[in-house]
């Protein structure tokens, strides 16, 4: 079976699909689209016709889309209904301002998270994976000051990290570690330090062993982000088996009330959070780091993304071709 998989550059998701289908014996062709050259008109036009000339070249079985990218939808949605016999799957991943128009005229659609799923009709959950797996893990954690980790990026809620921080060390000796760089990076630090929290930025680290040793010192990873779904600094935190302070609604929500994997903080309840962070034993913490582990291996590992969801799915769809 020949499948044709388009995405944007980089996509993690569509890494793993290919290896899928591949483990499969299936023949995979890639079109990767470069989102931020083909926003004009003209661009989108070009790539358009590349794109209607590599399908009609390769005429594959299956087509697995990035849903994200609006024009691709409508395209492929004209070229199936050319091409009956084609198989169409779009992956919603972690957007679920798409429109549904385009979305009911694929045979399969896939979502990242149950807000998704709620948001979409007749989407099916596949959880993001970042493909690794869970380290042996050694925490040292002290009873005399709490330590945070900070997984740095462009949607950083930097000023309600701040807040949430002062708030902590008023009750308690405090240090931030930051991994990662990103443009506001040095004056975050700055506001960190002038609130009394002691900062070791570890820029980036890319071995995933140096990374577990910064886990293994924390009590609680930061994911204090504008953000929508499962992010790719959450799976980094539970694959590194640190609990997380969340203010992203959802599904990572959810599971830090079901899981008891951490703690979600808002505006109204900061302070409520810091001092009951402060007060809790180490033995709580402990089984935090145990709960978010299973959650990770129940969900998001590359087995999982394959065996419990993929399998079931895609080999619906490719039985029927």
């Amino acid at each position: 079976m020949l499948i044709t998989i388009i995405s944007a550059e980089h996509s993690l998701r569509s890494k793993w699909v290919r290896e899928y289908f591949a483990s499969k014996g299936d023949e995979v062709k890639m079109i990767s689209v470069n989102t931020s050259s083909v926003h004009s008109f003209f661009a989108k036009i070009h790539f358009l016709k590349q794109l209607r000339k590599s399908l009609d070249a390769l005429s594959p079985n299956l087509i697995y889309c990035d849903a994200t990218i609006d024009f691709l939808m409508r395209e492929l949605t004209v070229y199936k209904n050319k091409n009956n016999n084609v198989k169409l799957v779009f992956d919603v991943c972690d957007d679920i301002h798409v429109d549904q128009k385009y979305l009911n005229q694929a045979d399969y659609i896939f979502c990242a998270s149950e807000l998704g799923r709620g948001h979409i009709h007749g989407a099916h959950i596949l959880y993001s994976t970042n493909g690794q797996s869970c380290l042996n893990t050694s925490p040292e954690l002290s009873n005399e000051e709490l330590f945070f980790c900070l997984i740095g990026n462009k949607n950083i809620d930097m000023n309600f990290c701040v807040s949430f921080l002062r708030e902590c060390s008023i009750l308690k000796k405090c240090t931030l570690h930051i991994l990662g760089d990103w443009k506001l990076k040095e004056s975050f630090i700055q506001s960190v330090l002038s609130v009394g929290v002691n900062v070791i930025d570890h820029k980036d680290l890319d071995s995933q062993s140096t990374r577990q040793e910064v886990y293994d010192q924390c009590h609680y990873g930061l994911n204090l982000m504008d953000f929508e779904g499962i992010n790719s600094e959450s799976l980094e935190y539970m694959c590194g088996q640190i609990p997380i302070i969340n203010s992203i609604e959802g599904d990572l929500s959810q599971f830090c009330k079901l899981w008891d994997i951490g703690k979600n903080i808002d505006a109204q309840n900061y302070k409520i959070v810091a001092s009951n962070i402060c007060a809790e034993s180490l033995d709580v913490q402990l089984n935090r780091r145990l709960h978010i582990r299973n959650l990770y291996k129940t969900y998001f590992t590359k087995d999982k993304f394959f065996e419990t969801l993929v399998f079931e799915t895609l080999d619906e769809i490719g039985g029927s071709l």
